[in-house]
């Protein structure tokens, strides 16, 4: 049996209950695109490039009455943990339903598309993050674990912690224990990782990310690695698990979706911004890949 669920912590601390309560209502958006919900504690809002073994914690929050949990075609290029305190909330990707319970620490890696759908209002933690590393598992699915001694307590230290800060206020103990987590969970003997990246492909994927608006090529991404065309490619495929192009699009949109969230920018100005040239050929890769068109997505995910 896993250890007692930290139930006491879900009630504000009496010297807090004068700090405001964020707007979910308002604010949070379920973080599409965007690391950062806006009902959360920021730590790192930006898309920084961890190191081949670093973490980067972009976001952690714990709502005590997480109301707003209805959200369709999630899709991000970054990692999610959650932990629920209690029932009510679950995750579907494809035919796989995940209820979040207290028995359940639930990661789901990056450009994976999954739906969130609540029954209750719960107590919910979550911590958004990167990493370099890559799953050597690329199924699709999320991955869930009952939680260790070790998981439990620092998931409750890290709701105590983000509860005595006023739930928007970074601080060094909120971040230390929300990296701590991330590290236990990641560090577990089932999850199985590819071969870490080695510095001539950070550097190829870091020059994309820096350029994708431009009109790349192949020899120029290689030339900047420093290494062939065909090594490039095959080391790509072989650690990254796709090609440099593909990988290209998938930042491409992912940019688009930030901007269609975001501003009032038109189809054929966000498609010359992050690269895709048109407009519809932006709408045939970002329709492929997120399912939805890129005028539909903002109808939907602005209300």
């Amino acid at each position: 049996m896993p250890p007692q669920s930290p139930r006491l912590i879900n009630k504000p601390c009496q010297r807090d209950s004068h700090r405001e309560k964020p707007d979910t209502h308002k604010n949070n958006a379920g973080a599409y695109e965007s690391p950062v919900s806006g009902v959360g504690i920021v730590h790192d809002p930006d898309w920084t490039n961890p190191t081949p073994r670093g973490v980067v914690i972009h976001e952690c929050g714990f709502l005590e009455a997480n109301k707003h949990w209805n959200f369709t075609r999630v899709f991000s290029p970054f990692w999610r943990l959650y932990f629920n305190t209690e029932p009510g909330h679950r995750v579907i990707l494809g035919k796989e339903v995940v209820e979040l319970t207290p028995e359940r620490i639930v990661l789901i890696p990056p450009h994976r598309q999954f739906h969130c759908r609540s029954t209750r209002p719960v107590p919910s933690l979550w911590v958004h993050f990167s990493t370099s590393r890559k799953l050597a598992d690329k199924s699709g699915g999320a991955l869930v674990f009952q939680p260790s001694a070790a998981e439990f307590a620092l998931a409750g230290d890290l709701i105590e912690a983000i509860s005595e800060a006023g739930l928007r206020e970074p601080t060094d103990r909120n971040f230390r224990l929300a990296m701590a987590l991330v590290l236990t969970a990641l560090a577990r003997r089932e999850i199985a990782w590819s071969p870490e990246f080695p510095p001539h492909l950070l550097k190829a994927m870091r020059y994309l990310e820096e350029n994708l608006a431009s009109d790349l090529r192949i020899e120029s991404l290689a030339r900047a690695a420093g290494i062939g065309e065909a090594r490039l490619r095959a080391d790509f495929k072989k650690i990254h698990g796709t090609t440099p192009g593909k990988y290209l699009s998938e930042i491409r949109v992912r940019e688009a979706a930030a901007m269609l969230f975001h501003t009032d920018k038109s189809l054929e100005g966000i498609a010359e911004t992050v690269g895709f040239g048109t407009r519809f050929y932006m709408s045939r890769v970002f329709k492929k890949i997120t399912g939805e068109s890129p005028a539909s997505y903002r109808r939907k995910h602005r209300g």
